[in-house]
């Protein structure tokens, strides 16, 4: 039930964001990662390539962290864009929630739909269906903005999100939704 009320709050995605940094800083690097094999650097070149104007992706990295028995399985990489700012992209791996997966990313969306920052001259909050996966894409003036797609589980999902320095540069629902959907095909 705690899950669940931290999942609709208001600051939702922030919380679970801070959260899961703070617990992943604290990971064992020993444990096995999956999500780093699930997609390679030139598959993220390719998939985002409208986007990535010419800019090569790093090497993944990643943490894998087992917090009250829900396990993150994180991965990162950048797609370097020399001139501009990088495309950030980050793939996860949810097991062991209290909830389905679907009810969680549901959840977390709602909590992030509702929130005021969306309401502000510029802004952008759009959801969107892209084959199995439930995506958003959002973001204001002056900070970076997010396209995050979602493959829910029994108990997780699968998630692949990329964030660009502002949202004329954030790449489309269609193209994360693509990469999540291969991630996932590969779990």
């Amino acid at each position: 039930m705690r899950l669940q009320a931290l999942l609709s709050s208001t600051y939702s995605r922030w919380t679970v964001t801070g959260l899961a940094a703070l617990v992943l800083l604290a990971a064992d690097p020993a444990h096995a990662q999956v999500s780093c094999k699930l997609l390679q650097p030139a598959e993220l070149e390719l998939a985002l390539k409208e986007w990535a104007a010419g800019g090569n992706a790093t090497k993944f990295s990643g943490s894998t962290d087992n917090s009250s028995g829900i396990s993150f399985d994180t991965c990162r990489s950048e797609i370097v864009r020399p001139g501009q700012g990088n495309l950030q992209i980050t793939v996860v791996v949810v097991k062991n929630l209290p909830m389905s997966g679907g009810d969680a990313i549901r959840t977390r969306n709602a909590g992030l739909a509702r929130e005021g920052q969306w309401k502000v001259k510029g802004a952008q909050f759009e959801e969107k269906t892209v084959g199995k996966a439930m995506c958003t894409l959002y973001g204001r003036p002056e900070v970076p903005a997010h396209s995050v797609c979602s493959i829910p589980g029994a108990n997780g999902y699968v998630e692949v999100e990329v964030i660009a320095p502002s949202q004329k540069e954030i790449p489309s629902m269609d193209a994360v939704g693509t990469l999540v959907q291969k991630a996932n095909s590969r779990l």
